[in-house]
């Protein structure tokens, strides 16, 4: 065979094939890998953002919260009433989430529920939940309750004449003293007291719900002593801001006084020297759920008189009734209580001439803590409950 000539045989042919193969398969190799880490950052940049939309909906949640302590910061609430409306919340990446909260009274408190959802993906939400607390014209705790039925810096000036008083069973005290819980200072006279159970839970006494009589109990009130010692002992906002905030809303009468529930705030500044009658409430309560147009407050909305210095010591006459408190700023050496009724508490500050013969007094459970300050309607903050988010129900 000649030197200059090659052989071209089957294992050339073959070398040639498997290098194609291999080439091949380097690209399938290749496109696999490109295409992979496609999927990947694909499936990563979903992943972010989702995660990325989950915060955003968990913050715009949560701003709904903020939404509403800021609302029962300085509006009082109570179960059966309407919530408020919170606004939409547009996040920095464009999307767009609408609120809903719904409110609860859980005991003392008040649970809120924040719902964020995604107005461009329905599914696109989340929830975020707290309970907050009111506080206002009373002290917060929930061991905070109504005053006892008749409560005094001093003493009785005499002993009172025949006067019922009604106190549930429970109750400790019938009436209190900055003075002393003595039979001197305190006495009974011919008030009779009575036992009541609020069986319908209406704050309206039935005759079925009277009860037998019962003991005079007699409390004292520590540490009475400079100006406004009993309303100290009772009410956590000052007597100043109380007169003010009534003030404020107009809630100043002579005369005129509304009857009937009261509006917010649910104190009414008492400017009247002389007898309070019917003559003296204004307005159109029809006869209905223990309230009537001689009536003062009702039992879902009591109101909070007080009676100024500069008004002296006006008397509440037999023929009108009273849900809440009446409060006397300075003592009063003539009877201020000539047969009114009420359902809640009187209270002068100093000495007092008891009421007078025929007068109703009617101890009355508005709640405690802060559930006590949004019957009063008297509401100036509110504050998160630390760590209501584990009791949730």
């Amino acid at each position: 065979m000649p030197a200059n000539i090659r052989w071209h045989g089957p294992l050339r042919q073959q070398a040639g094939a498997m290098t194609l193969l291999f080439g091949l398969l380097l690209l399938i190799g290749a496109g696999i890998l490109v295409f992979s880490s496609g999927r990947t950052g694909v499936v990563e940049q979903r992943i972010a953002n989702n995660a990325r939309q989950g915060i955003e909906a968990q913050d715009a949640a949560e701003a709904g919260l903020e939404y509403a302590r800021a609302w029962l910061a300085q509006s009082p609430w109570k179960a059966d009433t309407p919530v408020p409306t919170a606004p939409a919340q547009r996040t920095i990446g464009g999307e767009t989430y609408d609120l809903s909260l719904d409110f609860s009274a859980t005991g003392t408190d008040i649970c809120v529920s924040s719902r964020a959802s995604a107005r461009s993906d329905s599914a696109l939400s989340a929830m975020a939940q707290a309970c907050f607390t009111q506080h206002g014209l009373f002290d917060a705790s929930p061991t905070t309750t109504m005053p006892p039925p008749m409560v005094l810096g001093g003493c009785f000036r005499a002993a009172p004449e025949s006067s019922e008083i009604y106190i549930p069973e429970d109750s400790g005290s019938a009436v209190a003293s900055g003075e002393a819980a003595t039979a001197a200072c305190l006495p009974r006279g011919g008030l009779t007291p009575h036992t009541w159970t609020d069986r319908d839970g209406n704050r309206v006494i039935a005759p079925a719900e009277k009860g037998p009589s019962t003991d005079y109990g007699r409390g004292r009130i520590d540490d009475c002593s400079g100006a406004h010692c009993a309303w100290n002992a009772i009410f956590d906002l000052s007597f100043e801001e109380a007169v003010q905030l009534a003030k404020a809303a107009d809630h100043r009468f002579s005369t005129g006084i509304p009857c009937g529930a009261a509006s917010a705030p649910g104190i009414y500044l008492i400017e009247h020297s002389d007898s309070i009658d019917a003559l003296d409430i204004d307005g159109s309560c029809p006869a209905g759920g223990g309230v009537d147009a001689r009536t003062i407050g009702s039992p879902t909305s009591p109101v909070l008189l007080v009676v100024p210095s500069e008004a002296g010591c006006p008397t509440f006459s037999d023929d009108i009734s009273v849900y809440g408190i009446v409060y006397f700023e300075q003592p009063c050496a003539s009877q201020t209580w000539q047969g009114a009724r009420i359902q809640g508490s009187l209270i002068w500050e100093g000495d007092a001439v008891p009421p007078a013969p025929g007068s109703t007094l009617i101890a009355t459970d508005y709640g405690s803590g802060g559930a006590l300050n949004a019957a009063f309607q008297v509401v100036v903050d509110a504050s998160q409950t630390p760590g209501t988010w584990r009791d949730w129900r």
